[in-house]
């Protein structure tokens, strides 16, 4: 009998929302058609600054010196004498100033050194760029005189590197596939789920406060933790469409996008690591829920309601930002056990392809005592009559 209430309640809160256009359009479509959308955006600005960046590389030059010829030989690059260099650099009208110190030539013919001056604007990353391919030029005429200097000593370019160092990549492609991707995944994965139900907790209880009809749902022989529960699991429901949603439109950007040449390897999941990543996905979900109804509860308005959840994803971005560059191995152990830091957390190591035992038990274990002690404090606040009255 209990199931069937809930079961019920759900059906109804479910209709409701499918004709609520705007609810899915916001939960599903734009997450799906958007996110690559952007993605590929970027990657198509980022693509044509790098063309752009190579096709056409204005430097001033003052001095001479046989290096010329090594910035000659730069592809695309032109120099350019205008009457002030230094305005000239901060407009990107340059990329950069080059200057070369009187008798440049006849020290470094003396065996001595020479010192070069190069000018650009980090801020701009087409400067940036000329700035590389400069410090390649130099580098390349510096050995190239080193390579001489040793060839008139009677010695070869061994003799000053005597240590030939090996470095071998021990990461499999796996591991290198989910280093990349547990940096994108976890943020997504939490964000969607904390902000995809946010609109439909607001309406199921302020928003019904404020139409009335919560007051006569309360007044019907149905308890109210079953009305809660189905509530609860209409949240839910919506948070992990919306999660489902960022995970296509991810999986369509890394096959179809501009780092699809990348070659992601997914064949990281094992079934244990698949089921710690949908029970950690779900207990969040839970928490969010949980969270979202108690706020919505507590505001006054559906206005003041949608000022209370956006702390909602704040604290689902911090925790996410926080533990992007970290490693898995270097989360310190008390993660596990802070709310949503958690989740973040054993997430990390889903797409690492590994989860440590313990870890596992202390972030499942403690992402359900937070989902028992959240609805608790909802349940609580539920039966209270001014949820019901309209203030």
């Amino acid at each position: 009998m209990r199931n069937t209430i809930i079961w019920a309640v759900f059906q109804k809160e479910m209709r409701d929302l499918f004709r609520d256009h705007k609810t899915w359009l916001g939960t599903f479509l734009i997450p799906l058609v958007l996110v690559p959308f952007v993605f590929f955006l970027m990657g198509s600005s980022y693509s044509s600054q790098e063309q752009e960046a190579r096709a056409h590389v204005p430097i001033a030059v003052y001095g001479s010196s046989d290096l010329l010829k090594q910035l000659e030989a730069i592809p695309g690059v032109s120099f350019h004498q205008p009457s002030d260099p230094n305005q000239a650099l901060q407009a990107g009208q340059l990329r950069a100033i080059v200057r070369i110190p009187d008798r440049f030539d006849e020290r470094l013919e003396a065996g001595g050194t020479a010192q070069l001056h190069v000018e650009y604007d980090s801020t701009n990353q087409k400067s940036v760029y000329a700035r590389d391919v400069i410090e390649e030029r130099v580098m390349a005429y510096s050995k190239q005189i080193a390579a001489e200097r040793l060839q008139a000593a009677g010695l070869s370019e061994t003799a000053i590197e005597p240590i030939e160092a090996v470095y071998e990549q021990v990461a499999s492609e796996e591991k290198r596939s989910g280093g990349m991707l547990a940096g994108i995944i976890p943020l997504m994965l939490v964000v969607s789920l904390a902000s995809g139900g946010i609109a439909v907790a607001n309406d199921l209880i302020a928003g019904e406060r404020e139409r009335g009809t919560l007051e006569a749902l309360m007044s019907a022989p149905i308890p109210a933790n079953q009305l809660l529960t189905a509530k609860l699991l209409t949240v839910m429901i919506m948070s992990c469409t919306s999660a489902t949603a960022s995970l296509v439109s991810l999986t369509l950007i890394l096959h179809f996008g501009p780092i699809a040449s990348q070659g992601f390897a997914l064949s990281l999941f094992t079934p244990v690591t698949l089921l710690v990543l949908i029970l950690t996905l779900l207990l969040l979900a839970a928490f969010f829920a949980g969270l979202e109804l108690m706020l919505s509860m507590k505001a006054k308005s559906v206005k003041e309601g949608q000022t209370y959840m956006s702390a909602v994803i704040f604290l689902a971005m911090i925790p996410s930002y926080m533990l992007m560059p970290i490693h898995p191995v270097d989360i310190p152990q008390h993660y596990y056990m802070i709310p949503v830091f958690n989740g973040v957390s054993l997430a990390k190591e889903v797409f690492y392809g590994k989860i440590d035992p313990m870890h596992g038990v202390i972030g499942l274990g403690t992402s359900l005592l937070y989902v028992v002690l959240i609805i608790a404090w909802t349940a609580r606040l539920f039966r209270r009559e001014g949820v019901v009255v309209k203030p």
